[in-house]
């Protein structure tokens, strides 16, 4: 594993889900080239009474929300991770997922590789005219993500 101490790019980084059935084993979502976590924030609760003379609310954080994985691939009709991975949001089924990041070398990189569980939310396909055609995936995160 490598520990780098500069800003790190994307090149090289993996996203897999792993299968419903057992034994788990991980699929490679084939394409994958752009992605990342949004949506994490603490959710809040309004603590504000009557007894507040400032004007202003309060609130205490409560539970967290984890948000999503937004993944972007290029489509590849009839691959078999996109097709493994159209069944898995039919299933509606929670598996876990690994985002892996690597570095120039293409080593792993320390503290680089997200672990969570989520299912597929949704996934949209788009053709245009000038680009390559894309596959784009949300999945929603189920619980905690642990960085590694």
């Amino acid at each position: 594993m490598s520990s780098p101490t500069n800003p790190v790019v994307g090149l090289g980084s993996t996203l897999s889900f792993a299968s419903v059935a057992q034994p788990t084993t991980f699929t490679k979502l084939d394409g994958y080239h752009d992605g990342g976590f949004a949506g994490n924030k603490i959710n809040s609760s309004k603590t504000t009474t009557s007894d507040s003379t400032s004007g202003v609310e309060t609130y205490i954080g409560n539970t967290e929300e984890p948000g999503s994985f937004e993944a972007k691939c290029f489509f590849y009709p009839g691959n078999t991770s996109q097709v493994a991975l159209e069944a898995l949001k039919v299933s509606r089924a929670i598996v876990h997922w690994k985002y892996i990041m690597h570095d120039a070398s293409g080593a792993v990189i320390t503290g680089g590789t997200a672990a969570f569980d989520g299912f597929v939310e949704q996934t949209e396909r788009k053709f245009p005219i000038d680009k390559p055609s894309e596959l784009e995936v949300k999945v929603k995160v189920s619980g905690p993500i642990t960085w590694s």
